[in-house]
């Protein structure tokens, strides 16, 4: 048996790789606002999820949850409700149902990985994608773009460096 057909919560059948409709996924990030201390509100939010019953698993960028609908609901807002103890913060969470396995995932990785480096990398500046500017031509913008450039001030009651 693969990788890819022994994670638990895997849909048997046609598109094995995937779970279950019924396990819900979510990735969240709290992003704490005008605190010095920015590892404790993300800390309380991931302990917070964990105590809702969430299967949580901590990444570079984001944490991420599953289980039931439930469970993953009041993991979010407990998460939120915590950090926002901690003082003003921002969360962004994206959820999902019918969520690729860790074995899929493992899977997909392990063939990106056997190819080696991209050539389109080595030939487009190290990976970045191109310059937009240099895409629409120095100057001009996409049709519907404002004018001028955005502010932050107003918004916040001050500027984006306050």
């Amino acid at each position: 048996m693969s990788a890819r057909h022994s994670d638990e919560h895997a849909r048997p059948g046609k598109g094995s790789g995937y779970m279950r409709a019924e396990i819900v996924g979510c990735q969240f990030s709290v992003y704490p606002l005008r605190q010095e201390d920015v590892d404790g509100p993300v800390q309380a939010a991931i302990l917070a999820a964990r105590e809702e019953g969430c299967t949580v698993r901590v990444a570079n960028l984001s944490t991420l949850l599953s289980g039931s609908e439930d469970q993953v609901f009041a993991g979010l807002r407990a998460a939120f409700r915590a950090a926002q103890r901690q003082g003003p913060a921002v969360m962004a969470a994206t959820l999902a149902s019918g969520m690729p396995t860790d074995g899929l995932v493992d899977e997909i990785q392990q063939g990106l990985d056997a190819r080696g480096p991209s050539s389109q990398a080595a030939t487009s500046g190290q990976g970045r994608p191109p310059d937009s500017r240099t895409a629409l031509g120095a100057g001009s913008r996409p049709t519907g773009a404002p004018s001028s450039p955005l502010s932050l001030e107003g918004l916040t009651g001050g500027t984006a460096l306050d």
